[in-house]
């Protein structure tokens, strides 16, 4: 009788990964995935708002995403078949959550990776920023910022990134009229400018995960790619630390049922922080979900307080700020908030149980579990690991790293970076009749006798 056959072993991503630098800087990583006929690209380039001037950080945007809207060979129309036709897909996106980077992504068959990748090289090194185009964004942007004029959300968020960083900070968030005049008075040789200045191969990070052969693909890359210009060096700039403003701050909105509340403050958090995976486990335990949380269970559940509740640490290159957002009644406003700082203060002085922390430990690596289940889920989880610093092997050790977090290193690492007393609270919408009101200093005095709350930065 034959002995039975031994069970595959599990090929660690560092080994199973193949990468490739090139000489101007631009580096490569390809992992082969057979299992279905698809091939998703992941990356990235240092050319985020950080790197445009103070009042003009819209130009970071407004280039990345008119990359692909025509090169010196074709219209966006042509570029577009050529990618629809397949059922394929390219997209250049930088925002203000991170403000290093503009992410790359795309997909396809991968019978079409070859005409994938000579679109997306195409684009990158002859981008042609036709004015028709840029007109028709101008219009666009336009109308979108007088539409988040009537959200109470984006009102809130908005005023409370302005009291906490100031104007020159890459986090601080110009009023609508600003926004509105700079995006009328862009114009296209500062795009131009902006890609001539800030785009290269020195920062270009790209992973390509799926049915294909990784040196073929390698190679391509290189033959596409290794006669670009290498650009800026990868140093990123950080802006000085900012300190909290407690205070508060209403918005009056006309007729609207519902408001916004955000509390918030500076939390300095990176991502490759050690502090960073015990800081988002106590989270999830106290805000993440307004179902599960402490927060969801108190605020919404048990007094009935708020429509919904979370929270969260923004954490890129640079630390941004913890923030807590709710959606209330606003004759609720004054009892949610006080509700809001009183569980913060609570948790911040027990900490987390034990039974807490294991949960979310086992929900967090299931999460990464479930999120490689698929190419494109696969190279965003490589590229994040390699553009922040933290290298391929960091996937491997993922779930060990999370369960060697404490319950110590949790408590102390949050209650380092979140204190009630520091965060600045804006309210959004109809507060107190046409004149509205101000939050009331009975309504959110606490144990840590804090005046805001915070949002997840969009």
């Amino acid at each position: 009788m034959s002995a039975p056959p031994l069970p595959k072993r599990k090929v660690p991503f560092v080994e199973a990964i193949r990468e490739r630098t090139l000489a101007n800087g631009a580096r490569f990583l390809v992992l082969e995935n057979h299992f279905n006929p698809t091939v998703a690209i992941s990356g990235s380039l240092n050319a985020g708002g950080l790197y445009a001037p103070p009042d003009r950080r819209l130009i970071a945007s407004f280039t990345a995403g008119e990359l692909a809207k025509g090169t010196a060979r074709r219209t966006k129309l042509e570029i577009a078949e050529e990618l629809e036709s397949r059922g394929a897909s390219l997209s250049f996106s930088a925002g203000s959550g991170d403000p290093v980077g503009v992410d790359v992504g795309a997909a396809s068959l991968s019978r079409d990776v070859e005409i994938l990748l000579d679109v997306l090289a195409e684009v990158l090194l002859t981008p042609a920023f036709p004015e028709e185009e840029l007109e028709k964004e101008r219009m666009r942007l336009v109308g979108v910022v007088r539409e988040q004029q009537d959200q109470t959300s984006a009102r809130a968020f908005e005023a409370v990134s302005r009291k906490i960083y100031p104007p020159n900070h890459p986090f601080h968030r110009r009023t609508a009229e600003e926004r509105i005049a700079a995006i009328e008075s862009l114009r296209r040789d500062e795009l131009q400018r902006f890609y001539d200045e800030r785009y290269g191969a020195g920062t270009l990070l790209l992973v390509v995960v799926g049915d294909v052969e990784s040196g073929k693909i390698l190679d391509g890359l290189e033959r596409r790619l290794g006669g670009w210009r290498s650009g800026p060096p990868r140093e990123i700039p950080r802006p000085p630390a900012v300190a909290p403003a407690p205070g508060e701050e209403t918005i009056v909105m006309p007729d609207k049922a519902s408001a916004d509340v955000i509390l918030a403050q500076p939390a300095g958090l990176e991502r490759a922080s050690p502090d960073y995976l015990p800081c988002v486990l106590a989270n999830s335990a106290l805000g993440q979900s307004s179902l599960t949380s402490r927060l969801g269970v108190r605020v919404r559940d048990t007094e009935g307080l708020t429509y919904g509740i979370h929270s969260g640490f923004s954490a890129t290159h640079l630390g941004g700020p913890y923030a807590v957002s709710l959606t209330v009644k606003p004759e609720s406003r004054d009892a949610a908030v006080a509700a809001t700082l009183q569980e913060i203060q609570r948790f911040r002085k027990e900490g987390m149980t034990t039974k807490e922390l294991d949960d979310e430990k086992t929900s967090h690596v299931g999460r990464f579990k479930v999120d490689l289940a698929s190419n494109g889920g696969i190279a965003h989880a490589v590229d994040s690991a390699v553009y922040y610093g933290l290298g391929v092997a960091y996937l491997d050790e993922y779930p060990s790293l999370v369960e060697a977090v404490s319950k110590e290193d949790a408590d102390a690492c949050f209650a380092k970076r979140v204190d009630p007393d520091r965060f600045t609270i804006v309210s959004a919408g109809s507060f107190g009749g046409p004149g509205g009101s101000s939050v009331t200093e009975s309504a959110v005095s606490s144990e840590g006798g804090s005046h805001s709350q915070t949002s997840p930065v969009p």
